[in-house]
């Protein structure tokens, strides 16, 4: 019994190891969090860091899991709790540079960082939207029913729901939500309402948190649902400028 089980053990780990020569390695795994697998052809296997993925894998993390991915383009990932991420495509045809690069987020949460690859290579789709970027960094949500909303960090993302239904997000800090309809609504602010009230923590966990592929405190929580990070800015700003003048004023004011 112990020789035959041994023997069928090789035998699935021969068929796992061509599997995963067959299939390209796309990137590298430069951080995980409690556990997170790899599916590929119906088998899986624990995603580590420092191993590589592949073409057509999927990621899948548990609950309070997470996992950072460097693909070999440069582009980031980051994979929130309880998420399901697809690596449908990393082509090279002329050249150095990726002529394909095709990611589907099925569910959870993410963050993605363009890499060196040209912007029309990219195709990031959610089950409800297509997304194009054009130099960006953003986070995105996706629920168990395939509704997305997109909070825009730097850049800008094309968004597009279906022919001849699309919207240019370029308003960092804005949030724009995507319903099972494949509406795609107007830039906002966070609030709890957008996602059937789930919490900010939920849909963009990584807000306001340092992470190994993307080391900057990128807005807050806290500021992400007041608004008070975005809107500050522009209110603030007057008036710093008008007591600029005001002191330059005095400076050179004339003295009786």
């Amino acid at each position: 019994m112990i020789v035959r089980g041994v023997a069928v053990f090789a035998v699935l780990c021969a068929t796992c190891g061509a599997v995963a020569a067959e299939a390209p390695e796309i990137g590298t795994t430069v951080a995980v969090k409690n556990k997170v697998t790899v599916e590929a052809d119906q088998l899986a296997r624990p995603l580590l860091k420092g191993e590589n993925v592949h073409q057509n894998e999927v990621v899948v993390t548990e609950k309070a899991a997470t996992a950072e991915i460097e693909l070999k383009d440069s582009t980031k990932l980051a994979v929130g709790p309880s998420a399901r991420i697809v690596l449908d495509k990393f082509v090279y045809e002329d050249g150095s540079q990726p002529a394909a690069v095709s990611i589907n987020m099925a569910k959870g949460a993410f963050r993605f960082i363009t890499g060196n690859s040209p912007k029309p290579a990219y195709e990031i789709k959610t089950p409800t939207v297509s997304l194009a970027v054009r130099g960006t960094i953003f986070d995105v949500y996706v629920d168990g029913d395939g509704e997305t909303v997109v909070l825009l960090h730097e850049g800008e993302v094309d968004m597009c729901a279906a022919p001849g239904s699309c919207r240019r997000h370029n308003r960092p800090g804005h949030v724009v939500r995507v319903g099972v309809d494949r509406v795609i609504g107007e830039p906002l602010l966070w609030t709890g309402s957008l996602m059937k009230g789930l919490g900010v923590a939920t849909v963009f966990p990584f807000v306001g948190r340092k992470l190994v592929i993307d080391p900057v405190r990128r807005l807050s929580r806290v500021g992400l649902s007041t608004g008070r990070t975005v809107a500050g800015k522009v209110i603030r700003t007057p008036g710093r400028a008008a007591r600029g003048i005001g002191r330059t004023l005095r400076k050179f004011r004339p003295r009786f």
